[in-house]
């Protein structure tokens, strides 16, 4: 009954996130002058990452409609979601998942307006800036007839967008909620400070 709103065909562990082995979050460069706490900006960080975990599990198990309480059911890749259809699991790299450095900004006037030229919300007030351990990093999907296929992911260490707010969830607990996204190589020009320049 109480994993019914969130339309799975399966429900977790109760130790998900423990049996994950979800790491801490890198500590956070706290770039808010003080509107956020820096204990606030860490745990936001640390949502991020149980959030990570609650997608890792999604993906494997095949139960998409579990994005929808992430906030990223309009982020999963074509590549992801494509397979995914097909009834296909994919199987998440840590690499993948968990970020190696985090900053917190407010999304401000020019972050919103980067959002909204990539035609993507800019409701959100915060943003976590990370960077990914780097390297070849490729999840593995698995089909329903027993082959997989490999999918590349992240590939090298440009800082990601990460913005959201932090939702107490009554079944998956503390989560970083995000609805965009994007990256330092962007076209659309994200703000500057963003990406250190």
């Amino acid at each position: 009954m109480l994993w019914e709103p969130y339309h799975v065909t399966m429900v977790p562990p109760n130790d998900i996130l423990q049996q994950e082995h979800v790491p801490p979050a890198p500590t956070v460069k706290n770039m808010t002058n003080g509107a956020v706490s820096q204990a606030d900006a860490q745990h936001w960080a640390d949502a991020n990452n149980w959030g990570s975990a609650w997608y890792k599990w999604a993906e494997e198990y095949d139960q998409p409609f579990l994005f929808r309480a992430l906030g990223a059911g309009s982020l999963v890749p074509a590549a992801e979601q494509v397979p995914l259809s097909q009834g296909a699991s994919i199987l998440q790299p840590d690499c993948n998942l968990y970020p190696t450095s985090a900053a917190l900004f407010p999304v401000g006037p020019d972050g919103q307006a980067y959002f909204m030229r990539k035609n993507l919300p800019a409701d959100q007030p915060y943003v976590l800036v990370e960077t990914a351990p780097g390297g070849t990093c490729a999840a593995t999907v698995r089909y329903p007839d027993g082959h997989t296929t490999s999918l590349p992911e992240l590939e090298n260490t440009v800082p990601f967008f990460v913005p959201g707010a932090l939702r107490r969830d009554p079944v998956l607990g503390d989560l970083w909620f995000t609805d965009a996204g994007g990256n330092c190589n962007d076209s659309a020009e994200p703000p500057a400070q963003w990406c250190g320049r």
